[in-house]
């Protein structure tokens, strides 16, 4: 809910035509297809994305799409499991027009997913840095959450061995309560140098 309500926020920043990178089962389609010209999705396995409506198989590291082709690219959760991201930062800036916009978040606290291709955690500081690198201007690196939204998010990802059988409703009632916890004692005493992820804004210069 909090990665939806992050992108939700962002529908008033995004335009023209726009690229998701590693888009998966295309969860962000609904939110900003209304408002840009065009949304194109690229994954590099289409199969094991298992839906239809991905427009192009291609890999991050070199993206089948021409230079300055895009207002707007997203890439959610994918840059830890590119084993050269400096490469894809570098062609997030290439297909990305003058002034276009890129929406960028990645985790710093979690749980090894999707092994073996499962390389590295980043800080605000490391994401800002590989986009200046890259030769974007970064406009903003927001966390997303602290320190009770991680811990709560990290011991539900835990209870999820014990729910079957018997133990289904006590394991979904204990999630609903984790859940509301972490998030209130996040608005009590939010520490964000223990965020589960990041949230990054970056534009290519003009």
């Amino acid at each position: 809910r909090v990665m939806r309500r992050t992108m939700e926020g962002l529908t008033n920043k995004v335009s023209g035509a726009q690229l998701d990178i590693g888009c998966g089962g295309l969860p962000y389609r609904e939110i900003f297809s209304s408002k840009v010209s065009r949304y194109v999705g690229v994954d590099r396995d289409r199969s094991r994305a298992s839906v239809r409506g991905i427009d192009a198989c291609g890999d991050a590291l070199a993206l089948p799409v021409r230079g300055q082709a895009f207002e707007t690219v997203i890439c959610s959760q994918v840059l830890e499991h590119l084993p050269e991201p400096d490469r894809a930062m570098a062609e997030m800036a290439r297909v990305l027009k003058p002034g276009g916009l890129l929406i960028l978040t990645a985790p710093h606290i979690w749980g090894i997913h999707e092994e073996p291709d499962d390389y590295f955690r980043y800080t605000g500081f490391g994401l800002r840095y590989l986009a200046e690198w890259t030769g974007l201007s970064v406009a903003e690196v927001r966390p997303m959450g602290g320190y009770w939204m991680t811990t709560g998010s990290r011991f539900c990802y835990y209870l999820e061995h014990f729910e079957r059988g018997p133990f289904i409703l006590p394991v979904r009632v204990c999630y609903l309560l984790v859940q509301v916890s972490a998030l209130l004692l996040d608005r009590l005493h939010r520490v964000e140098s223990d965020a589960w992820n990041y949230l990054m804004l970056a534009r290519k210069r003009i």
